[in-house]
């Protein structure tokens, strides 16, 4: 028989070990604390974003847009980055001619000895559009420049670099023009470019 003792122990309640479905209940309860992280963790993704929008957006803002292609007879602006050595470095060799402009070339051994008035020579605007321009250093602000910093005896990588921001006239386009940027260096591959005459120009540099 039970001891008087054993009955009392039985009857009091025992010490269970909490059931699963109580622990996932109590761990799903919220605890009343602010929870910052997600809050500080969302306005860091709309600070990037915002800044990407702004970086793709500047650019796109600094890409150069096509140019609209010219035809002859157009005006055309034209700023035009040159070093005074230009004038006996570079030139183009083609076997036409938009008469009466002529590459000082008319094949890559063959100079043509015509006026430099209507001597075609290659040059690049500062956004990278080339132009064969007839005449260039005549043009009295260039003309003026090129007397200000003679190139003879000295490195072209010494010489100060100009921009000619000029007003070009369209005279058509050339094909099979070759170019190169020094007297000694080598011919460029064969393609067409456009012809023009400078209607004025101003010198900055």
């Amino acid at each position: 028989m039970d001891s008087e003792q054993d009955k009392q122990a039985n009857a009091e309640p025992q010490n269970e070990a909490p059931r699963a479905d109580e622990n996932q209940a109590g761990a799903s309860e919220p605890t009343g604390e602010p929870a910052p992280a997600n809050a500080s963790r969302r306005r860091v993704f709309i600070g990037l974003g915002v800044a990407a929008v702004v970086i793709v957006g500047a650019a796109l803002a600094m890409q150069r847009s096509p140019q609209t292609p010219a035809s002859a007879g157009d005006t055309v602006a034209a700023d035009i980055t040159l070093v005074t050595s230009d004038r006996g470095d570079v030139d183009c060799a083609a076997a036409g001619a938009v008469e009466p402009y002529r590459c000082g070339f008319t094949d890559e051994n063959m100079p043509w000895k015509g006026d430099e008035q209507n001597k075609l020579k290659p040059f690049y605007t500062v956004d990278r559009h080339l132009y064969l321009i007839a005449g260039l250093f005549v043009q009295p602000s260039v003309q003026e420049r090129y007397k200000s910093e003679p190139p003879e005896g000295k490195a072209r990588d010494s010489l100060k670099r100009f921009t000619a921001k000029c007003n070009l006239k369209i005279a058509g386009k050339l094909g099979g023009v070759r170019v190169r940027w020094l007297a000694t260096g080598a011919w460029s591959n064969p393609e067409e470019t456009e012809v023009a005459t400078v209607i004025d120009c101003k010198v900055e540099g």
